[in-house]
């Protein structure tokens, strides 16, 4: 018996389900499990109840690399045709035994938002189409999974691929609470089924390659799809679904995938050349390290290594990060051996001219906590040396403070000497466990922000202080200025200092703490006005997750110009901002 319905509101959409899937939605074997079909423009999910998740999540994909490309959505949705019951709230899943889980796409946004426009891609955020996903697995091999999905073309011989994924449980999982006694449970592995028509008629199995797989939840992110090879069986075991029942089952339906060139799919052909060219540039850095004739040569191919590493489109693995810190070290330690040693081992320095320091921003940690401040302070120093030279150098002393209250974090005004301005930052240690390196990092960002001038000295006299609206001159300096309020509620430290939080709600330099936070360009631009050196920006409204995940991996070789700062200058001042626990 199959324990599958559409759901009621979905009912005048049935006629899509065949559109979105091959020989029609799985048969669900399990009485414990119903499972209610929602339709939508661009694919279809079999949600289930019991789990508060897909059983499975189905779409077709037509060449998806060279069409309408929209910007990711910001938000998540509730999915308002479940009964409140079965709502789990727009909120990220957090983590769950200290490892990290995303709010991962069954279906995935990128693939819908190229093929059936902007209100489909929305679709793909509600909360219906999301499982708790380890984040490692979510930028690492699915994302390599749906990125060779993407590159499967229609030809005269071959279709559409059409494709399934969905969650497998373990015996016991783990959940994660969603409150008024929902819980999640948490999967132990994904399965996909990728299913490419070749050949007249397209509907039958003799004309179609079918490839499956399985994957963990722990696979390394340095792995590939085709390293978990499965079968329609397995698979069906495991999930107690049926696929394609409309078919003989007298022989199995799908052994593991095709291996052979001939006979393999464009979906394997694609992951086996995204291997191929890994593999490749792995061994061209190999030879031009080996190639290196002096020592700035070899410094000069690491930092193409390091940046080949970094523009990768997804998060990198821990081998790659682990990399990039080697990196890091070896070209600190090249760096200190020019000026010690004419030669290194037989490679011989060259002589160059000597170049002016630039400013830069750095950090100074007074106290920390599991050198959390330590290695939040390397990103959020980062992410601001990426996009601006300031007019001076800046030093973020970071220290702790233990407090009863709600306060997680509080800064004080910035000070200068010698050219080098200062800001004091503390973060109560009472909270500072809790809190992953994003937001720690985000918070740091936030308040290099002000010691850049967002709140103070030249900022003051943007704006209208009645209305937070900006003033003529500083719309003619910079025009989206002209869009742009300032916050003037919150009281000292938060009005006047910070964008309107009612207009612009999530974004980084707001007056209040959120999470999912977004950087508006403007952010950047404004530091112009403020008198620094906009050395690049950004385009479109960005997650500020995704640019810490940049601004983590990017490797730092100014420690020279570092040393010549005075780190252990301080002055007490008064405070300006307090950040309050949500």
């Amino acid at each position: 018996m199959n324990h599958t319905t559409i759901h009621p509101l979905c009912a005048s959409q049935a006629h899509l389900i065949d559109i979105h899937l091959w020989r029609g939605a799985p048969e669900n074997t399990n009485p414990n499990n119903p499972i209610q079909i929602l339709v939508n423009h661009g694919y279809v999910v079999g949600y289930s109840p019991a789990t508060l998740q897909p059983a499975w999540s189905a779409y077709r994909v037509a060449f998806a690399s060279k069409d309408v490309d929209y910007e990711r959505d910001l938000y998540y949705y509730d999915d308002m045709r479940l009964s409140d019951e079965l709502r789990i709230g727009r909120k990220t899943f957090g983590k769950i035994g200290g490892i990290q889980l995303n709010v991962g796409h069954m279906t995935p946004n990128e693939v819908i938002n190229r093929q059936y426009g902007r209100l489909a891609q929305m679709e793909t955020f509600m909360m219906s189409n999301m499982s708790p996903q380890y984040g490692s697995l979510n930028s690492g091999v699915w994302l390599k999974l749906e990125n060779a999905l993407r590159e499967v073309q229609d030809t005269s011989q071959n279709d559409h691929v059409f494709v399934i994924v969905g969650p497998i449980f373990g015996e016991e999982p783990q959940s994660i609470s969603r409150g008024n006694g929902k819980n999640l449970p948490v999967p132990s592995s994904y399965f996909c089924i990728a299913v490419q028509p070749n050949g007249y008629p397209f509907d039958t199995l003799s004309s179609a390659k079918i490839d499956c797989f399985i994957i963990p939840q722990d696979a390394p992110r340095s792995s590939f799809p085709d390293d978990y090879p499965s079968s329609i069986e397995e698979i069906e075991n495991a999930t107690k679904l049926k696929f394609f029942a409309g078919f003989s089952r007298q022989t199995p339906l799908a052994s593991t995938n095709q291996q052979e060139e001939g006979t393999e799919s464009q979906l394997m052909q694609a992951l086996r050349k995204d291997r191929e060219k890994f593999v490749a540039q792995q061994t061209d850095f190999e030879k031009a390290r080996n190639a290196s004739k002096t020592i700035d040569e070899l410094i000069e191919v690491l930092k193409s290594e390091a940046a080949h590493i970094q523009v990768q489109a997804r998060a990198l693995s821990e081998l790659e990060i682990s990399r990039l810190q080697t990196i890091q070290h070896t070209i600190s330690f090249l760096i200190q051996a020019q000026s010690f040693s004419p030669t290194k081992k037989g490679i011989s320095t060259t002589k160059k001219d000597a170049v002016a320091p630039v400013n830069l921003i750095t950090y100074k940690i007074v106290s920390d906590s599991g050198n959390k401040l330590k290695k939040a302070s390397r990103v959020a120093c980062n992410f601001w040396n990426r996009f601006i030279i300031p007019q001076y150098s800046i030093v973020i002393r970071l220290g702790t403070f233990t407090q009863s209250g709600n306060t997680i974090a509080r800064a004080y005004m910035p000070f200068e000497k010698d050219g080098v301005r200062y800001g004091d930052v503390e973060f109560n240690t009472k909270f500072l466990s809790d809190f992953s390196s994003d937001e720690i990092a985000g918070t740091i960002i936030h308040e290099i922000g002000h010691t850049l001038g967002i709140g103070w000295n030249e900022w003051t006299n943007l704006f209208n202080h009645s209305t937070g609206v900006f003033k003529k001159d500083a719309i003619k300096r910079l025009e989206k200025l002209s869009q742009m309020r300032v916050e003037l509620d919150g009281g000292s430290g938060t009005a006047l200092a910070h964008w309107d939080e009612e207009k612009f709600d999530k974004e980084l330099m707001t007056g209040y703490k959120n999470t999912g936070e977004h950087v508006l360009p403007v952010t950047i631009d404004v530091m112009e006005v403020l008198g620094h050196q906009v050395i690049e920006r950004i385009t479109t409204t960005t997650l500020l997750s995704d640019l810490l995940r940049q601004a983590a991996s990017t490797i730092f070789s100014r420690q020279e110009e570092v040393r010549a700062i005075d780190l252990d200058y301080y002055e007490r001042t008064e405070l300006m901002e307090t950040i309050p626990h949500s």
